[in-house]
């Protein structure tokens, strides 16, 4: 995000402007789904939401290129930009949920920006920005914090298993899958 520019409301493709939808919600729903095991339902569900002209693109064959541009305004207009909701320290530990730690993502933009979540339009870029910017202080930073610890101090891990996630859909469906494949295996050798 270049504070010197106006934030993109549109994107060009082939020529043509595009206007987008650039609330901060959109992609949200788009993380979310993404943890869920339909991703190509979620890419089309986001790109729907996001360009009010989608069934004009798909008619003129611009899907490939409305694609890239849908991408680029994800990543806030920066090239190699993960957006990850895991802890860098352990890449299969979720470190937040946008539904579970609603009320403490709510605060911290509150208490620090005086931002209402629930009320306010915000452009996806400045939610980001600020998202990275919430003070290490806050209650949902200390918390991802704990979430994120793999030392071995007792209290800190206390304090982990106190605040974890509960399992996605997916991740009960995963585990589900192992024991059965457990079972069959364990099945197979009696």
């Amino acid at each position: 995000m270049n504070m010197f520019k106006r934030l993109p409301h549109f994107v060009i493709i082939k020529n043509e402007k595009y206007m987008i939808r650039t609330d901060f919600r959109i992609f949200i729903d788009f993380e979310k789904e993404m943890q869920g095991t339909d991703k190509r339902k979620a890419c089309y569900n986001a790109l729907k939401k996001f360009y009010p002209a989608f069934l004009e693109i798909i008619n003129k064959n611009l899907l490939d290129e409305a694609i890239n541009k849908f991408i680029w305004f994800y990543k806030c207009g920066k090239k190699d930009v993960e957006v990850n909701y895991k802890s860098k320290s352990n890449k299969n530990t979720r470190i937040y949920d946008y539904d579970f730690d609603s009320d403490l993502i709510w605060g911290a933009f509150y208490e620090q920006f005086r931002v209402d979540l629930s009320t306010t339009k915000l452009h996806w870029w400045k939610f980001r920005a600020m998202w990275a910017s919430l003070n290490k202080n806050c209650q949902f930073n200390i918390v991802r914090g704990y979430r994120a610890y793999t030392g071995k101090d007792k209290e800190l891990l206390e304090l982990k298993e106190q605040y974890k996630l509960p399992k996605t859909d997916f991740e009960i469906d995963e585990e589900k899958r192992h024991r059965e494949i457990f079972n069959q295996l364990n099945q197979l050798s009696k």
